[in-house]
């Protein structure tokens, strides 16, 4: 008995031991990581190490160019960016000449600089060579926009840009001035429509009034518009104003035929629909010729 003791606490031991440690042998025949490379949490798959990017079964050095650094995404995507005042340019980071009225942006697009507020570029390509920035000669009656592409310059309200200069709009009686660059530059006044460059009175009818804009006019409720009038709506027995106030409907249980409302006749083995303005067969009895019948031709009695 006690040497069979023993031989069950040896083994024990033993099991023990290689739970602790793990099997040597498996530890032996485990897959090497290249160098610079790091196992992942998950799975059997291997990473390289930052400053660092698979190359085959290897991790090769991320080659960074003078006046650059690595980028946040790692071995993803670009692997480097160039420092700021500095542009890519065939792999290598050129510096950013900065032209005088100009200063440094951090975009690594485009020229890598704007002009100072005042100032325009003299040329509209990307990276253009020579690109200098120039002053913009503001016309009278202007004012100086953000825009780095066009004139830099908007003609204040009331004017207009003709060529190079901003021209005096001519607004007629009864209008005022926008700031819009791409209509007349006017518009006409609360109650007034433009007809033949002028501004002319709307006549409102009777029973009417003018809309929120003021470009219109509105029937009040209870009326309806026929050409230039508003008209008085009048409705049947069994039958109410509709909520926009311009039209009427029957109540619920009768039907619209004409000018007035009739009661629904709903035959056996039906319902009032949910709109109130008809009928619907009950199931699973089906309509035929205004009668609600069984499948299979039976009457519809029930």
């Amino acid at each position: 008995m006690s040497l069979k003791h023993n031989l069950l606490k040896y083994v024990a031991i033993v099991v023990l031991i290689t739970a602790s440690f793990g099997n040597p042998l498996a530890q032996t025949n485990a897959p090497k990581l290249p160098e610079n490379a790091y196992k992942k949490t998950y799975g059997s798959n291997w990473g390289c190490s930052w400053g660092f990017q698979k190359n085959g079964n290897a991790c090769a050095a991320i080659q960074v160019p003078e006046n650059a650094h690595l980028s946040s995404n790692g071995s993803y995507g670009l692997h480097w960016k160039c420092d700021r005042g500095f542009s890519k340019n065939n792999g290598a980071c050129q510096a950013v000449i900065v032209p005088a009225n100009a200063y440094l942006v951090d975009a690594q697009y485009n020229l890598g600089w704007e002009c100072e507020r005042g100032y325009r570029p003299n040329k509209n390509g990307f990276r253009a060579e020579s690109t200098q920035c120039i002053k913009i000669d503001l016309p009278e009656h202007a004012v100086l926009n953000d825009s780095s592409y066009s004139s830099g310059w908007d003609c204040v309200q009331g004017y207009r840009a003709v060529g190079n200069s901003c021209r005096a709009i001519v607004i007629p009686v009864n209008a005022y001035a926008t700031d819009s660059h791409y209509d007349n530059g006017w518009e006409c006044m609360r109650g007034y429509q433009e007809k033949n460059s002028a501004c002319i009175a709307l006549i409102i009818p009777e029973n009417a009034y003018l809309d929120r804009l003021g470009k219109k006019w509105e029937c009040e409720r209870g009326y309806r518009q026929v050409d230039d009038s508003c008209i008085k709506i009048t409705f049947p027995e069994n039958a109410y104003l509709k909520d926009e106030g311009n039209d009427w409907r029957c109540i619920r249980g009768y039907e619209k035929k004409g000018e007035l409302c009739s009661l629904i006749v709903i035959p056996a083995n039906a319902h009032l629909n949910s709109a109130g303005d008809g009928w619907r067969c009950n199931e699973p009895f089906r309509e035929n010729r205004g009668l609600c019948k069984v499948i299979g031709g039976q009457s519809g009695e029930s």
